[in-house]
């Protein structure tokens, strides 16, 4: 393997100047130390740039690597051919140098030499020294290692809660230490060496004294129900050399309650019913129960672990044990916007004054979780009602306002519409109610090409059955859900008129006051006074008022009777709420400056009432007509100042 003598090598080095330079080391740490785990195979090295000469098309260079342990004599390994055509462009370039060079412990000097088209060239050129360090030597020697000692003897319940940590002292003085050795901990219920891996793992920058290898107290507490707890380490160094021996055993003793132990599965209910979580169970909350745990203690808390997501601690103080799940929690991690399958649930217990956790885990329960809708998402979610969508309207055949439907309507189609809701999917689902349907009445399933917030009708009609069960009713609420086969949404409610009852024709009002005159008319000589009021007098009959029914009359004047310049200022409307004893009712029009007076000389007057029940129209008198006259012969008029001249 050797190319070439130790006095060759060393006249070589001293005439040439370094051009080149040093190799880069694929793995090597920035000392140079070569892990052990890349020292059984070829160890790639990069030629950083080109030398001045680079072989052409058929032509060779050679790369000589000059190897120079520390103590010994460099010498140099056997030539490496680089076929051309090799062109600057191809760098760094890679290649490798033999596992066989890497059996033993040593701190080398390399570097390398290219020769121009023949290996025995007078011509090459140099590069920069790198210097590599290659150990195989595991720390220790190969001896025991000296047993630590822990600073705390016994743990107690105190300690354990109030402190994060302890710590073992682990004696520094074995053979072959180096700054950067790493410590690997094992704690066990038995004095014997360990059967799992390493809890934790320390590094040391230090060469000399004592080694504080720190536990965490949550480590000690896995043993909880053992009266002691057994240490026992092995040091494994930079390179991976890990020590052939485990240490002699360092204990303490353990003065801590039992851990809790057993832990349930945790349970789900909203979960348990029909597999799935989704708004209905938000809306209804929750929940994740703790059935059962051994060893509990007065003071214990509960940590419940959803989907990653640790809630407050609470106390235990029963079990079976209920924690709610808020909503912000359910949607942390996006099931508002995809459906998440084997969601993770579980459950820690701390002990009481235990603020540094995690604390004894239970087995993961996992669930399927959707909170996806058809819609826009609703700002009050998870509430059912979302006031971001948009009214349904209701159109009957025969009526032109949209929600509003009466008798004119009958036995012909109803439709329904509504403006469509955001980013509608094909199979989502609009669904009308009607009030007193437990079932939708009508149902527009999203169809290939639908957009958000255009105007799309019900694919059925409303039955006129359903409207007529519903009945007559100013105020008809009716509704839609949207739903997406897992949740729904409720829109706000739209007010539909709805008036089934055929108009009645009242018998229209009277005038007793008028009945006095042969003519039926109003005038100076009536009495009472019509200055001191005009009496309308109302009488349904036959057609019966219920109580509660509402009545409007209205009272207009006219200039010449009956009907001829009505004046606007005589206008004037009056409201009665029919009793249970009522009959008939008398309005009374006593507003003699503005209703009477400016009705003078064969002036007239007329009444007409409407009766309402729940807001809806039963029907209308006729027009009821009255002569009004307060003129003299001598043209002087009555009123409540006597007879005189009236000015215009």
């Amino acid at each position: 393997m050797v190319n070439a003598s130790a006095d060759n090598m060393n006249s070589l080095a001293a005439s040439q100047v370094p051009t080149l330079p040093a190799l880069e080391i694929a793995h090597a740490l920035p000392d140079g130390l070569i892990p052990l785990q890349f020292l059984y195979s070829d160890l790639p090295v990069k030629l950083m740039e080109p030398w001045l000469q680079l072989p052409g098309e058929g032509e060779s260079d050679f790369v000589f690597f000059c190897w120079h342990v520390d103590g010994s004599v460099a010498f140099e390994l056997e030539p490496i051919e680089l076929r051309g055509p090799i062109t600057r462009d191809q760098f760094p370039l890679e290649i490798k140098i033999p596992q066989s060079y890497f059996q033993n412990n040593a701190v080398v000097k390399l570097s390398y030499r290219v020769v121009n088209l023949f290996a025995d060239s007078e011509v090459h050129e140099r590069s920069l020294v790198k210097t590599i360090i290659i150990d195989r030597v595991a720390p220790g020697g190969g001896e025991i290692l000296k047993a630590g000692r822990f600073l705390l003897d016994p743990i107690t319940e105190v300690d354990s809660s109030s402190q994060l940590s302890t710590a073992v002292e682990v004696p520094g003085d074995y053979l072959d230490r180096k700054a950067g050795d790493t410590l690997l901990g094992y704690l066990s219920d038995r004095d014997t060496p360990p059967t799992r891996s390493a809890f934790s793992e320390q590094a040391y920058a230090a060469t000399h004294g004592p080694m504080l290898f720190t536990i965490p107290m949550a480590e000690i507490r896995k043993f909880a129900g053992s009266p002691k707890v057994y240490f026992i380490y092995r040091i494994r160094d930079r390179a991976g050399n890990v020590s052939t021996q485990y240490s002699l055993v360092a204990s303490t003793h353990l003065q801590l309650n039992a851990p809790p132990a057993n832990l349930s599965i945790p349970e789900v209910p909203a979960y348990e019913s029909d597999l799935l979580v989704n708004r209905e169970d938000a809306r209804n909350i929750v929940s994740v129960r703790v059935r059962q745990y051994d060893n509990r203690l007065s003071g214990d808390q509960c940590v419940i672990e959803w989907d990653g997501i640790k809630l407050p601690a609470v106390p235990v103080d029963t079990l079976p044990h209920t924690v709610p799940v808020a909503w912000s929690v359910l949607i942390a991690k996006g099931a508002n916007l995809r459906r998440i399958i084997d969601l993770p649930v579980r459950y820690y217990i701390l002990r009481a004054g235990d603020k540094l956790g995690p604390g004894v885990g239970s087995p993961v329960k996992r669930v399927t979780v959707d909170m996806t809708i058809a819609g826009q998402e609703n700002p009050q979610a998870p509430a059912l009602l979302n006031r971001q969508l948009a009214l349904v309207n209701i159109h009957g055949a025969a009526s032109k306002i949209p929600n509003r439907l009466d008798i004119a309507d009958a036995n012909q189609p109803v439709r329904a519409s509504l403006i469509l809701f955001d980013n509608p999917v094909p199979g989502e689902q609009a669904l009308l109610f009607w009030p007193g349907q437990a079932a939708p009445v009508a149902t527009y399933r999203v169809k290939a090409g639908d957009v958000g917030g255009t105007v799309v009708f019900f694919d059925n009609d409303v039955a006129w059955s359903v409207i007529q069960a519903g009945g007559s009713n100013s105020s008809t609420l009716v509704n839609y859900q949207t739903d997406n086969g897992v949740n729904q949404q409720s829109s706000l409610d739209q007010t539909v008129f709805v008036n089934l009852t055929p108009a009645i024709n009242y018998v229209k009002a009277s005038f007793p006051q008028s009945l006095q005159h042969i003519n039926k008319q109003l005038n100076c000589q009536t009495k009472p006074p019509i200055w001191q009021g005009i009496e309308v007098l109302v009488n349904p009959a036959p057609n019966a008022l219920r109580a509660g029914d509402e009545m409007v009359c209205t009272w207009k004047g006219y200039l010449n009777y009956p009907t001829t310049n009505p004046i606007a200022s005589t206008v004037y409307v009056f409201r009665y709420i029919w009793g249970v004893a009522d009959v008939v009712h008398s309005f009374w029009v006593d507003d003699y400056e503005n209703l009477i007076r400016p009705l003078r000389h064969f002036a007239g007057a007329t009444a007409q009432y409407s009766v309402f029940r729940k807001g809806i129209l039963l029907g209308t008198s006729a027009l009821a007509y009255v002569q009004i006259d307060r003129r003299y012969n001598t043209s002087n008029y009555c009123g409540p100042n006597g007879i005189g001249a009236e000015p215009n």
